[in-house]
């Protein structure tokens, strides 16, 4: 969490100023959940300190506690439990913040303790210290061996980490921000040099959201300078927009709306929150989980390549095959002219035109027609050992393309369900040994479900599995099949038994040539048919078919619906 989205959910953590701590849990290592009361209701306080997802917002979610309480969160209960909220602050709209607590002692006396939140990604922390600023404990100590120049250890005095000269945002005026702007060309590199909280891309995505938002055509440091200083104000009266924006290769959290059209917007920063970092949690369990199966995958990928190698160089030359064939004729044609106990011999080979004359070695041991029987002997079992070769590569060449699939399918899992079909199929195929203990199924994948921009369906298989059950089961003989041409993807089905408009075809084929391994190239073709034509050989993997009467598209593959 950047110092400016974080500064708008801090915004939304002043209702629980006054609250009273009803129950403090610490579910994961770096990571504190407090329940409190405040404006009659209780709410949860999620405080992380992980250096992936360093974050503090309030929270919807529940969180179970480990059985035995780590000794931070029993020295948190001593001293917060049953205390009040005074104060929750920002300084410098940097990424620190300080809670303050009131609590009473065993005498009544009202004593301070302060829960300090550093939210700095792999140098994230939360400590606590009493109200003179000592430092009782933290979620990470951090000794003189691990740092030379800030300790955060008990009893030692706390220290703010070490800041650069820079203004606080919030205390701005209009001028300030134009003039920061007029100074530099990089003026997203000027912003987040000049002021606390604001990271170079998060500064180039609020200049282009003022940009979009004021539909300027040049630019203009005055005005955007004014934008500011009223976002800031907004931001500041709890105005924020949050949203969740979609960047293709990422996700991430923003108070406000991008120049993008690929955002969703939340009520409530805490509601954008929770789901921002819980689609990133099942991204990152979806990798986690994954990475066995890849490593499965790579592992047999990397066996087959190495068997088509052995295969090939086994074919041998066919030229050289037919020689031994040829000599063995050549020698029954002229078994009066070969002495006995010949090591070599010039024969005429009449196969050619002109007739050339062919060196053919013997055995001295052998009659000439048993050097001839030998030849023939020769050429069998290389021919033989030839088309066993063919057929092994050939078959290894497609189990080769069926894991390359398999792995392109596993690289673009969204969810639980998508992970647990893909590894049924493997499992099934027999690459992945059966487990011992019944598990409780998760909810069945659905396809990716799109509708064009003449309001037909569209239905995209994730997997080999689904792509079967698309193709085969849910879709109508005569609905359009779309598939790349010669390239692993995902089986696409229009769902429109009429002729359909040329655009929805367009925009089909483009999610066709999307969801398949040539997903970064240029002008993929996409072959397409009536589902009629769609057959699935005998024997055949799953998601591997066979069609005929197909007309081919070219497309760039770019995801046109949304």
């Amino acid at each position: 969490m950047d110092g400016l989205t974080l500064a708008a959910s801090v915004v939304e953590l002043r209702s629980l100023i006054g609250g009273r701590i009803e129950k403090i849990q610490q579910p994961e290592r770096f990571e504190l959940l407090f329940v409190v009361h405040a404006n009659a209701v209780s709410q949860r306080l999620l405080i992380s300190a992980s250096p992936d997802n360093c974050r503090i917002h309030i929270t919807e979610e529940k969180r179970a506690s480990p059985i035995d309480a780590p000794n931070f969160l029993m020295l948190l209960r001593k001293h917060l439990q049953n205390s009040r909220i005074t104060s929750i602050e920002q300084p410098n709209a940097d990424r620190i913040v300080i809670i303050r607590f009131a609590s009473l002692t065993e005498l009544y006396d009202t004593t301070e303790f302060c829960l300090i939140c550093e939210i700095m990604g792999k140098h994230s922390n939360i400590i606590l210290t009493d109200g003179n600023g000592i430092i009782l404990d933290s979620v990470r100590r951090v000794s003189a061996d691990m740092s030379s120049m800030r300790l955060i250890l008990p009893r030692l005095t706390y220290e703010y980490p070490p800041t650069q000269t820079k203004k606080d945002p919030f205390l701005a005026s209009a001028k300030d921000f134009s003039e920061c702007l007029s100074k530099s060309d990089r003026k997203d590199k000027a912003l987040s040099s000049e002021f606390y909280g604001l990271s170079p891309s998060i500064s180039a995505m609020l200049i282009d959201a003022i940009i979009y938002r004021c539909g300027l055509t040049a630019y203009d440091s005055d005005e955007i300078g004014r934008e500011l200083f009223h976002f800031y104000e907004a931001l500041n009266g709890g105005q924020a927009i949050p949203c969740i924006a979609d960047f293709g290769d990422r996700n991430t959290l923003l108070p406000f709306t991008p120049a993008i059209d690929s955002f969703t917007r939340f009520n409530t920063m805490h509601e954008a929150a929770d789901e921002f970092y819980r689609l990133r949690s099942q991204t990152e369990s979806i990798k986690r989980r994954t990475a066995s199966i890849e490593k499965i995958l790579s592992n047999n990928i990397q066996r087959l390549e190495r068997k088509i190698e052995k295969f090939s160089m086994a074919i041998g030359d066919e030229a050289e095959i037919e020689s031994l064939r040829l000599s063995g004729e050549l020698i029954t044609a002229n078994l009066y002219r070969i002495p006995a106990h010949a090591r070599c011999i010039k024969l005429e080979n009449y196969h050619v035109d002109p007739p050339k004359p062919m060196a053919i070695e013997l055995d001295p041991m052998l009659s000439a027609s048993d050097n001839a029987q030998n030849y023939y002997k020769r050429y069998r079992k290389a021919k033989s050992a030839m088309e066993t070769a063919i057929i092994q590569r050939d078959s290894a060449d497609q189990e080769l393309e069926y894991l390359c699939g398999i792995s392109s399918d596993l690289s673009r899992c969204l969810n639980e369900a998508d992970f647990e079909e893909i590894k049924a199929e493997l499992t099934s195929q027999g690459y992945i040994k059966a487990a011992q203990t019944k598990r409780s199924k998760p909810p069945k994948s659905k396809p990716h479900r799109f509708i064009s921009s003449d309001g037909i369906e569209i239905l995209v298989g994730k997997n080999n599995t689904q792509n079967d059950k698309l193709t085969f089961k849910e879709a109508r003989p005569d609905n359009i099949w779309l598939h790349t041409k010669g390239i692993h993807g995902s089986h696409v089905i229009v769902c429109s038994e009429d002729s359909i408009p040329d655009r929805t075809l367009f925009e089909a084929a483009q999610l066709a040539a999307y969801y398949s391994q040539a997903r970064e190239s240029a002008q993929v073709p996409v072959d397409y048919t009536r589902r009629k034509f769609v057959k699935k050989p005998s024997g055949a993997k799953p998601g591997m078919v066979i069609y005929t009467n197909q007309k081919t598209l070219y497309v760039n593959p770019e995801l046109c619906l949304k």
